[in-house]
């Protein structure tokens, strides 16, 4: 009798049609990151990839419209229409990458809802902290090497007419780091920046990966992998010192904050020793070895602020010309030498799909990290830090697709998780 009740459970685990979704659509994304990046081809085997996914969803009827999918579907469809206000092809181009983002994103995100066990959360922080370590083995190629570009097969089958174009240029020869020389400074600044084109994408993704290493660290038995992500932590900190990068290192103190209050009022008085531990070592390291004066020098010199303060501003007013469907993409400003929507993933969404684009995305993010408040364990717990951070660091620095997939992903395994829809993982 124990035999068929627990034959019977299975079979109407194996019915739901999620179990039916194979998994390697989703890690492909992730695992296969390292060889996208050498190719350039990491937008363009998402697109691939998001075909192969929207084909499992619609053969199986898999989708599962949670609360969250609404609001990314809503914001996605927005962005369609603000297409119209685009000028010029380059800009036509660069509108239709950062739209093939999203709809890849936004894939993946239904896609891993509906994944049941096939595509659990295990895997997902998994192959997640993979990428973490292959981003710092990148920013210490930075430092190793930072006048070195890599010349992918895609960039040099572009024509020149489109890698002329700096951020074109960038995303496809792609510098292991940023060689920064402020007029005046007694010092050049390098920034490591691989395997992205900008050391602040590097910083955001330590931002929003260094939690999921935690969280995979705790969730794993495995000595090895314990011992590679404490290894992980410490190799970090010189690249991440060499970026002089602010909001990286105020959002790793945000993350940590908020998960050792949050541990606090569970009283967990084990993990917030640890952290607050290993914060205040990591912390001291980097002021003994000259953070501070790092950052005071290139501030001295570069005065980001001032820049980004008189940039948000004219954003803000050239928005309101436009303000429904925004301009489509960044244009240049009219008082810098930098573009209009490219210091920081708000300011991106306000001026290119408008004030409508900007609130459907934070409903979104704000509505999802809501919901899924009350992460029931410690895992879930940490991997709720990505998105409170995020909803942070947004505001300055821009997310390109791995930042953004990093988010979505979690997202994903969180709501699951809030509205049952798992069927393994269910502790920790």
């Amino acid at each position: 009798m124990a035999t068929s009740t627990s034959t019977r459970r299975t079979d109407v685990v194996l019915d739901q049609p999620g179990e039916a979704l194979p998994a390697w659509p989703v890690l492909a994304l992730l695992w296969g990151f390292p060889v996208f990046w050498v190719l350039g081809a990491t937008v363009i085997t998402g697109v691939l990839l998001t075909v192969v996914m929207l084909s499992y969803l619609a053969h199986h009827a898999a989708a599962r419209f949670v609360p969250g999918v609404y609001a990314f579907t809503a914001f996605v469809a927005w962005v369609i229409p603000c297409a119209i206000m685009v000028e010029g092809t380059t800009r036509l181009l660069g509108y239709a990458y950062r739209f093939s983002i999203l709809v890849i994103v936004g894939t993946a995100f239904v896609y891993t809802i509906a994944a049941g066990s096939r595509l659990s959360r295990r895997k997902i922080v998994n192959a997640l902290t993979f990428v973490w370590f292959f981003t710092i083995v990148g920013g210490l190629a930075g430092l190793a090497f930072p006048e070195t570009r890599l010349s992918t097969p895609v960039g040099l089958l572009l024509p020149s007419s489109l890698t002329s174009n700096e951020y074109v240029h960038d995303l496809f020869f792609p510098p292991f780091a940023e060689v920064q020389s402020p007029f005046g400074s007694p010092t050049d600044f390098l920034r490591p920046s691989a395997p992205f084109p900008y050391a602040n994408s590097w910083g955001v993704a330590i931002v929003l990966l260094t939690p999921v290493a935690v969280a995979c660290f705790l969730q794993t038995r495995s000595v090895v992998l314990r011992i590679a992500i404490i290894v992980g932590l410490v190799a970090m900190m010189a690249p991440a010192l060499s970026t002089s990068n602010r909001g990286m290192f105020a959002g790793l103190v945000l993350a940590a904050v908020y998960v050792v209050i949050r541990m606090a009022l569970r009283d967990r008085a084990a993990p917030v020793i640890t952290i607050a531990v290993l914060g205040i070592a990591g912390a001291t390291v980097l002021i003994a070895n000259g953070l501070l004066t790092q950052i005071q020098t290139r501030q001295e010199y570069g005065d980001s602020n001032g820049t980004r303060f008189t940039l948000y501003e004219e954003t803000f007013r050239r928005t309101l010309q436009s303000p429904l469907l925004g301009y489509g993409a960044p244009r240049p400003s009219a008082e810098q030498g930098i573009s209009l929507g490219t210091q920081g993933y708000v300011w991106m969404l306000m001026f290119s799909y408008g004030f409508v684009g900007l609130v459907l995305f934070l409903t979104f993010l704000w509505g999802t990290t809501i919901r899924t408040w009350r992460s029931p364990g410690d895992v879930d717990l940490i991997l709720h830090s990505v998105l409170v951070v995020a909803s942070a660091i947004i505001v300055v620095y821009g997310m390109d697709i791995m930042q953004l997939l990093a988010v979505m992903l979690v997202a994903a395994v969180l709501l699951r998780r809030r509205y049952g829809l798992d069927t393994c993982d269910s502790g920790g």
